[in-house]
């Protein structure tokens, strides 16, 4: 991976992170996942490398434990739902600061 890459999914993730915290949806409340795709700016979520670019990080942040990804049974079939882990929570805002 190149390096503005890296600078560009750090942005995403940072945009994810703070989303997620402004809404408070720390272990057991969550977020309906397309809400946060909502939210990404539009140059992400109407391009096919945006949303690619998009999912790669929240791939990264559910390996790096920071989100919880869970399939939740709603009225119309199943859907995904995220979630902050609030056993990281010390190192994610370390890293919001950073």
């Amino acid at each position: 991976m190149g390096l503005l890459l890296y600078f560009w999914m750090d942005e995403l993730k940072k945009l994810i992170l703070r989303k997620l915290i402004r809404a408070s949806v720390w272990g057991g409340k969550h977020i309906l996942g397309e809400f946060v795709m909502n939210g990404m700016p539009e140059n992400y979520r109407n391009t096919k490398q945006g949303k690619k670019l998009i999912e790669k990080t929240l791939k990264e942040l559910k390996n790096d434990e920071w989100i919880i990804l869970l399939s939740k049974k709603t009225g119309k079939g199943s859907s995904e739902h995220i979630s902050l882990n609030p056993r990281k929570k010390e190192e994610i805002y370390r890293f919001l600061t950073s």
